[in-house]
């Protein structure tokens, strides 16, 4: 149902028969008890924060939010519509725009039989629209002459015995034809705060990436610390305690400043949202007068956005580990490794001397630079660094028993020519969105039926089994991220996302992996049992198990980013299902395949949600404790 609008004071929904009403400066309204109550006559609007001075300001009746609560009442409250003509207390059925009564069924027929008014055009309460019950105004010195000219001198609408009079000489137009530029001006700054909120929006995108960024790096730059201070633990561990403080420090600071800067641009982009909402409903429910007297301060409301505007992009810097001065760390223990931001001066020599240094770990690519690090020849290491070869990473995993196991993360690409591309598709940024696409591929092995697509090669079987060379198996790892907003509420059963893996001869035999044969997935769907929630569920060859109720709300405007990861071992048929939010192993498979498998990625049908996912793999997977523990868990 549409909401009632609300006074900016009291937060009480205006109704039709309640308080009239009036509009403060910022275009919000205000209720006509605030306006008299107002304490030393100074009205704070809590919406905006903005204070206004009654004696210096002459607040005017919102003419515009009293037919829009009377439209909504007739649409949604049409019992509070009672008969005007006898004031009896009937409901109305019917309007009548000449007399200017809401008429019951009694009084409606009274109406059709007399003579005087059997010929007026009554309107029913049902069929009302948002531009209709408005009548003619007509002028107060000559009732009932109508106010069809625009005084652009006096500012004011008159009628024909006006013109001819006072307002003779004065610059007057057609009333329509005034009302319809004032209309076309408003239009115009309607589109302008618009879209001065959709850049505000697109500058909070790129500070939320540029906190993901923060967190990520400096994970990236503690595990780099870890790697380096292993081999040296006993020299350099009250250094690695400072430099860690350090770069939380710095972290806290710079999510700090993110921070304040999100709220800002918050504050802007939600006041322009209120102004372009405002502006939306001047423009369906005004009448002529109402855009002549709203022109002047929406203009001055849009101008006054339009002041600042946000950069396209935030650009933040980065974070360094320096590794300056390897060679003579033993002697020079406490002074080796600092952090270093780009662009301050915190550590002069530092940056004088940066561009001779070949084994500074900078954190916006800490995997490249990783390579080039070295530990000293006396090193006993038991765990090995990553290795960072072109698109796939590896990694050693150890249990509390000393038992280390390899981990390769394989490079995976979402397969754009594959997509469905009725009902998704794969962007420039690499991102399966459930929206078709503007371009239709004509791709021969284009998916028809799965609603998603597959990765860009498939993943094979081991040779077999050999009594004199064991087969080998190495497990492999990825995982997805996926961004998901309600779009709009319900109670059926509904796909949100899955990912998962199937058998390379069923790739598009159904529109979902967890319906298919030789398929294992783990899917966030819309659930029978827990209403009003998105749960999570493993599926194994359609069969589908345990749900977990606590996913996300299906609440309309909810917004969540989900993290799922995939273990898969096939030479020794095991494959598991990682939640990376809630910590846990989902489920572990033990299975003989047959076939080589394809990972899948599915995204529902549009409109019901919005999803955006991201195969995250290969050198981009961040690879911390948490997770190393529970692959080992997934695999054991």
């Amino acid at each position: 149902m549409d909401d009632f609008p609300k006074c900016s004071v009291c937060q009480q929904q205006f109704t039709l028969q309640g308080p009239t009403p009036y509009l403060l400066p910022c275009l919000h309204a205000v209720c006509e008890t605030c306006v008299t109550s107002a304490a030393g006559g100074v009205i704070s609007c809590s919406t905006c924060q903005r204070e206004v001075n009654l004696t210096d300001t002459s607040l005017q009746k919102d003419a515009v939010r009293q037919k829009e609560i009377f439209h909504l009442t007739v649409k949604h409250r049409p019992t509070e519509l009672l008969c005007t003509n006898e004031d009896d207390g009937n409901q109305a059925v019917c309007w009548c725009p000449e007399c200017e009564d809401f008429l019951c069924e009694y009084c409606q027929n009274m109406h059709n039989s007399v003579k005087a008014t059997r010929r007026h055009v009554v309107e029913t309460i049902v069929d009302t629209a948002p531009g209709s019950m408005q009548a003619e105004p007509v002028c107060k010195l000559h009732n009932p002459y109508p106010l069809e000219y625009f005084d652009k001198s006096c500012n004011i609408l008159i009628c024909y015995k006006c013109r001819l009079g006072d307002h003779g000489e004065h610059d007057v137009g057609d009333a329509v034809v005034v009302a319809d530029a004032a209309q076309v001006r408003i239009e115009q700054h309607g589109k302008n705060v618009t879209a001065h909120h959709t850049s505000h929006q697109a500058y909070l995108k790129s500070i939320n990436k540029a906190v993901n960024d923060t967190k990520k790096t400096s994970s990236a730059v503690k595990e780099t610390i870890h790697h380096t201070f292993h081999s040296l633990r006993t020299q350099l561990d009250q250094r690695e305690k400072e430099l860690i403080i350090d770069l939380d420090n710095q972290t806290k600071q710079k999510l700090s400043n993110l921070h304040t800067e999100q709220v800002t641009s918050e504050g802007e982009s939600e006041r322009c949202k209120w102004t372009s909402d405002y502006i939306k409903t001047v423009l369906r429910y005004a009448s002529n007068s109402g855009f002549l007297t709203l022109e002047s301060s929406i203009q001055e409301t849009a101008k006054t956005h339009l002041r600042s505007v946000p950069p396209e992009l935030h650009h933040s810097s980065a974070v360094t580990f320096n590794m300056r001065g390897l060679e003579k760390l033993k002697s020079d223990i406490s002074k080796f490794g600092s952090l270093v931001g780009d662009g301050s001066a915190s550590d002069e020599h530092t940056l004088r001397d940066r561009g001779t240094q070949t084994d500074d770990i900078h954190l916006p690519d800490p995997e490249n630079t990783l390579k080039h690090l070295k530990l000293p020849e006396a090193s006993k290491d038991p765990t090995p660094l990553p290795q960072f070869d072109a698109g796939t990473n590896t990694y050693s995993l150890e249990s509390g028993t000393g038992t280390t196991l390899t981990l390769q993360c394989p490079k995976l690409q979402l397969n754009a020519t594959r997509a469905n591309t009725d009902m998704c598709h794969v962007t420039k940024v690499g991102e399966l969105v459930n929206s078709p696409s503007v371009i239709q591929h004509r791709h021969s092995g284009r998916l028809r039926e799965y609603w998603g697509t597959c990765a860009s090669t498939p993943i094979p079987l081991p040779p077999s089994l050999s009594t004199v060379t064991p087969v080998p198996h190495t497990p492999r790892y990825w995982e997805t991220h996926s961004r998901v907003r309600v779009m709009s509420g319900g109670w059926w059963r509904y796909l949100v996302l899955e990912m998962g893996v199937v058998g390379e001869s069923q790739v598009d035999s159904e529109r979902c992996v967890c319906y298919q044969r030789s398929s294992w997935c783990v899917s966030v769907e819309r659930c029978d049992t827990h209403r009003g929630r998105l749960c999570t569920r493993v599926w194994q060859q359609g069969e589908e198990g345990e749900c977990y109720s606590n996913t996300m709300s299906d609440t309309r405007g909810t917004q969540a980013t989900l993290h799922y990861g995939v273990v898969l071992d096939v030479g020794r048929g095991r494959l598991a299902f990682i939640d990376l939010d809630r910590e846990v192993v989902l489920a572990k498979v033990d299975v003989e395949w047959s076939e080589s498998l394809l990972p899948m990625f599915g995204v529902g049908e549009p409109g019901v949600y919005k999803v955006n996912m991201k195969v995250i793999s290969g050198a981009d997977i961040t690879m911390t404790d948490t997770k190393k523990s529970l692959i080992y868990d997934a695999l054991n």
